[in-house]
C-alpha cells in the first residue's frame, strides 16, 4: 500500500493525522504500528494505551503549531528576499536593509532557540521516563545548530553587494530545509508517543508552562501562523482548550500586536523595498 509523506508543504497532512490519533505513527521511510515495540521503557508499568483519550486533534496539538509559527516565521522572510532581490541592483543593497534583516535574526534565533531548549530540557527528561526519546531528534538539533551559525555567518557579511543577500537567502533555505525535516522527525515519532503514552491531564499544563516561559514573541507567532487577524486562534485554540473568551484581550491581543510589529513589519518591509517606518514622539 502507498502511504501519504507525513507532511505537505511542512504541515501534517489529515490521513497522517488520522493514523497517528489511531495509535499508529509513521519515520521518515515508512509506516510503524505500535509505537511500544522501538520505544518502549516498561510495557507493564507505562502502557502505551492513551492516545484515544486526547480530544484535541494531533495536527492542533500545541507542539505543531509552534513548529508551524517558525515554519511560516523562516519561509516567509526568505519569499520576501527573493522579491527584494529582485528590486534591487548590484551593489545597491540599502543599509536600512541590511539593519532589518539582522534585527528580524536577531528575534528569530530568540524564539527558535527557546523552541529547541523546550524540546531539550523540559520534554525529554519528562517523557525519557516512559518511552525512548528518538536520537534522530538530537542530532537533528546538532545540524540545525550549524546550519544557523552558517546563516549567522551570512548576515554578518552582509553588505552593498547584492551577492551577500543572495548567499543569506540560501543559508537561510539550507536553514529551513533542516528545521522541516527536523520538525517532520518529531511529529512523527515524539509527538505521537507522546500522545500514547501520558495523558492530556499530564501534558496541558507542561505545555501552557513553556508558552508562558517563551520569548513575548513567540505567543504572538503561534496566533499570527494560525491566521493573522488572530480569529482562527480564538475559535479554535481557545475554544477546544476551554479558554475563557476575555483571555484574548488580558493575554494575547496585545502579543499578536507585537510580533506584528517587531517580527512580521520586517518581513513585510522587506518584501515591498520599503523601509520601515521610525518611531517619533514619546512613544
Amino acid at each position: 500500500m502507498s502511504w501519504p509523506r507525513p507532511s505537505e508543504n511542512g504541515h501534517l497532512n489529515q490521513t497522517v493525522a488520522q493514523a497517528l490519533t489511531d495509535n499508529i505513527y509513521v519515520d521518515p521511510e515508512g509506516w510503524i504500528s505500535d509505537p511500544t515495540k522501538e520505544h518502549a521503557v516498561d510495557t507493564v508499568k507505562y502502557p502505551a494505551d492513551k492516545a484515544s483519550k486526547w480530544e484535541i486533534p494531533l495536527e492542533s496539538d500545541q507542539w505543531i503549531l509552534s513548529h508551524n509559527a517558525l515554519r511560516c516565521e523562516i519561509n516567509s522572510m526568505i519569499q520576501a528576499l527573493g522579491t527584494f532581490m529582485g528590486r534591487i541592483d548590484d551593489d545597491n543593497v540599502p543599509q536600512w536593509a541590511i539593519n532589518t534583516i539582522e534585527e528580524w535574526w536577531i528575534s528569530h534565533v530568540a524564539h527558535a532557540t527557546d523552541h529547541c531548549k523546550s524540546e531539550e530540557t523540559v520534554y525529554k527528561p519528562m517523557f525519557s521516563e516512559r518511552f525512548r526519546w528518538p536520537a534522530e531528534i538530537d542530532e537533528l538539533h546538532d545540524a540545525l545548530d550549524s546550519v544557523k551559525d552558517k546563516v549567522q555567518t551570512a548576515i554578518d557579511r552582509l553588505n552593498a553587494e547584492k551577492s551577500t543577500l543572495v548567499t543569506v537567502r540560501d543559508a537561510l533555505s539550507t536553514y529551513e530545509e533542516t528545521m522541516l525535516k527536523h520538525f517532520e522527525v518529531e511529529e512523527t515519532t515524539a509527538l505521537p508517543l507522546m500522545r500514547a503514552y501520558f495523558t492530556p491531564e499530564e501534558i496541558s499544563p507542561v505545555q501552557r508552562k513553556i508558552l508562558e516561559d517563551a520569548p513575548e514573541n513567540a505567543m504572538g507567532a503561534l496566533i499570527f501562523a494560525m491566521s493573522p487577524d488572530g480569529a482562527k486562534f480564538r475559535s479554535d485554540f481557545m475554544t477546544v482548550r476551554s479558554i475563557p473568551s476575555f483571555v484574548w484581550y488580558l493575554a494575547f491581543k496585545g502579543r499578536l500586536a507585537s510580533y506584528k510589529k517587531d517580527v512580521v513589519a520586517k518581513v513585510e518591509a522587506i518584501e515591498s523595498g520599503k523601509e520601515p517606518a521610525k518611531k517619533s514622539g514619546w512613544f
